[in-house]
C-alpha cells in the first residue's frame, strides 16, 4: 500500500504540485467512492478481526456509483476500534486538510472519520477526529439518517511524512461511507492591515497543571508579545471544544488566536478529563456530574480563569468562552454560575439545556453570541432559536447569527469568530 501511495505521490510531482504549491492552493489528494476492487476497494485495508463486527465492501447501497464502504458493529461495547483505512503521503510541510465524505446511519452510537499522523519512520505523531457520526450528549438517540454530507478541516502537524484516514466505528450500529475528497485548502489571508501575532517563546504547549479541590486539572495556553497592553488588562477567551475536548484541538486554537482575537487577548483552552471509560459526555457538570469525577467543567474554568489572572494581568470585563459542539453545554453551565468571572461567549453549532442549568436570571449582565447553521443535521438550528428566545425573555443580552454549511466550521470560520468577539465587546 505504501509503494502505491508513494506513485500517487510521484504523480503529483511530475504534474508540478509542490510543497509550496499544495500549502498555498486548494489540491486534491485523495477522490474515491470506493468502485474499484475485488474484496476490498484498491488501497484501503481492514482493521483486526473483531467479534461482533463486519466489514463490508457493499456493491449494493451507494451514493453514487455502484459500491461503498460499510462497518456493522453488533457488540455492545465502544472498544476494541473497528476500521477500514488508507495511507497518503505528504510533503512534511505543515498544511490545512479539508475532509469531506458522504455517511449513511442505521442506530449508529459512534462512528469516526480519523485522521492520524505519522512521522518519517511511521511511528504516529499524533491523530484528529473530522468527522463525528452518533449520539452527541448522553440520552440521545443513535444517529439514523440516508446520505449525508460531512466535513472538517485539520491542521496537519510540519513533521508529518503520512497520512492515514481511518473510518471507524466505536459503538454497536452499521455506516456506509462512499465520495471521499481529501484536499490540502489555501489557508485564509490575513485582512489588509491585520498583524499577525508573535507567540511568545516561552508559551507553552504542554498543559499546564491546576488544582481543583482535591483533583487536578490541566490548560493549554497562549499569549502574544505587545508593548501596548491595555491600562485595564488583556481580555481572555477560554475555549471548550467539540470532538473529544483534548489537546488535538490546540493547533487550531493557536491559528484562530492569530486570525481572530488579537494581541490584545490570551488564550486558554482546558483539556477534558476522561473520568470513566464509557463516559459519554465530554464535558460534564454539576448536573450531570457522577462519582467518579473530582471536579465539574463549571470548576475547571473557573480556576482555569484565576490561574491565568496570575500570569497576566486580566480585564474582568472581557472575560469570555468560545464553545461549540459538545462544548455548548458546559459553556451555557459556566455562564449561569452566580458568581462566573465569565462575562460572555461564542457558542457555535450546540444544544440548548435548561433543565440542566442554573437560574436563567444568573446570567443577567452576561452576553451571548450564538453562531449555527440552519442545515446542522448534528444539532438542529431551532436549539438555538430556543436558546435566543429564553435569553431575550430572561432580558439577556444574545445575538443569533447563523452560516451555510452544517455542523462543522464552515466558510469564514476565522471571521465569524472575530465577528462574535467583536460583539461580545461592543453590545451594552
Amino acid at each position: 500500500m505504501r509503494n502505491s501511495c508513494l506513485q500517487i505521490f510521484a504523480l503529483m510531482s511530475t504534474f508540478g504540485f509542490s510543497s509550496e504549491v499544495l500549502s498555498q492552493a486548494p489540491v486534491s489528494l485523495l477522490k474515491d467512492s470506493f468502485e474499484e476492487g475485488k474484496a476490498a476497494p484498491d488501497g484501503w485495508s481492514k482493521g483486526a478481526t473483531i467479534d461482533g463486527v463486519k466489514y463490508l465492501y457493499d456493491k449494493r447501497i451507494a451514493k453514487s456509483g455502484e459500491r461503498s464502504l460499510c462497518l456493522e458493529k453488533t457488540a455492545q461495547r465502544y472498544f476494541p476500534i473497528a476500521q477500514w483505512s488508507r495511507e497518503l503521503p505528504h510533503s512534511g510541510e505543515s498544511a490545512t486538510l479539508k475532509v469531506s465524505i458522504q455517511v449513511r446511519a442505521q442506530k449508529a452510537t459512534k462512528a469516526i472519520v480519523d485522521v492520524m499522523f505519522l512521522d518519517g519512520n511511521g511511528k504516529s505523531i499524533s491523530h484528529k477526529w473530522a468527522c463525528y457520526i452518533g449520539s452527541q450528549e448522553d440520552g440521545e438517540p443513535p444517529a439514523t439518517h440516508d446520505w449525508k454530507d460531512y466535513s472538517a478541516e485539520v491542521e496537519v502537524p510540519p513533521e508529518t511524512k503520512t497520512l492515514a484516514i481511518g473510518l471507524q466505528i466505536y459503538g454497536p450500529g452499521k455506516v456506509w461511507f462512499d465520495d471521499l475528497d481529501v484536499t490540502y485548502v489555501r489557508p485564509e489571508p490575513e485582512n489588509e492591515g491585520e498583524k499577525k501575532i508573535e507567540s511568545q517563546p516561552d508559551a507553552p504547549d504542554t498543559a499546564i497543571q491546576i488544582e481543583i479541590g482535591t483533583g487536578k486539572g490541566e490548560y493549554l495556553y497562549a499569549d502574544a508579545k505587545t508593548n501596548d497592553a491595555p491600562a485595564a488588562g488583556k481580555g481572555l477567551l477560554v475555549v471548550l471544544p467539540g470532538g473529544s475536548g483534548n489537546a488535538d484541538f490546540f493547533p487550531f486554537i493557536k491559528r484562530m488566536h492569530e486570525q481572530s482575537v488579537g494581541d490584545q487577548f490570551c488564550l486558554a483552552q482546558p483539556v477534558a478529563k476522561k473520568w470513566t471509560d464509557d463516559q459519554a459526555i465530554v464535558w460534564p457538570t454539576f448536573a450531570n456530574r457522577s462519582d467518579a469525577m473530582e471536579y465539574s467543567t463549571e470548576e475547571l474554568v473557573d480556576q482555569v480563569v484565576r490561574d491565568v489572572a496570575k500570569r497576566t494581568k486580566l480585564d474582568p470585563n472581557r472575560i469570555y468562552v468560545l464553545a461549540w459542539s459538545s462544548g455548548g453545554p458546559a459553556a451555557y453551565a459556566a455562564m449561569f454560575q452566580p458568581e462566573s468571572l465569565v462575562q460572555g461567549g461564542v457558542i457555535a453549532m450546540s444544544v440548548f439545556k435548561p433543565e440542566l442549568l442554573p437560574e436563567t436570571t444568573n446570567a443577567k449582565g452576561r452576553r451571548f453570541y450564538l453562531l449555527h447553521s440552519p442545515e446542522d443535521q448534528v444539532c438542529p438550528y431551532a436549539l438555538a432559536e430556543q436558546a435566543e428566545q429564553t435569553l431575550s425573555q430572561a432580558d439577556i443580552r444574545v445575538k443569533l447569527v447563523s452560516y451555510d454549511g452544517g455542523h462543522g466550521w464552515h466558510g469564514d470560520v476565522y471571521g465569524n469568530i472575530r465577528r462574535g468577539i467583536q460583539w461580545l465587546e461592543q453590545a451594552p
